[in-house]
């Protein structure tokens, strides 16, 4: 029997977080989309998908570094946001959808911290 890895749990966190950025994001950008005077409609949204897209884009960062050189400290970067993102899992209580994925997304950080790298490569010459 295969056991997980931690970049495996990663991939799953990442792809659930980058699932729910791209659905809530999108609903929040429309929410409040005229609640800023003065500005277009494309900079609101623009300036929404950047900043939605940095933690994201950094925990995919984190993903790829996984077993290489420096691959302990982004793993560290992964439990620190699992942890928030449990925490931050308790403001969203009202959807259970939100609270779920977020709950899930931070075991799977917290797990990918935890869990070792197994080489996949084997020395048979």
């Amino acid at each position: 029997m295969k056991s997980i890895t931690s970049k495996q749990t990663a991939f799953v966190g990442n792809i659930l977080t980058t699932v729910m950025v791209a659905f809530m994001g999108t609903i929040n950008i429309i929410n409040n989309l005229y609640s800023f005077a003065g500005y277009s409609p494309f900079v609101i949204a623009l300036m929404g998908i950047v900043a939605m897209s940095v933690y994201p884009a950094l925990e995919w960062v984190a993903y790829s570094r996984i077993g290489k050189r420096g691959g302990k400290w982004w793993k560290l970067f992964l439990l620190v946001m699992g942890i928030l993102s449990i925490f931050h899992s308790y403001s969203s209580l009202g959807n259970i959808l939100v609270f779920s994925f977020r709950i899930i997304i931070g075991i799977c950080y917290i797990f990918t911290f935890f869990l070792k790298d197994t080489k996949l490569s084997s020395n048979s010459n």
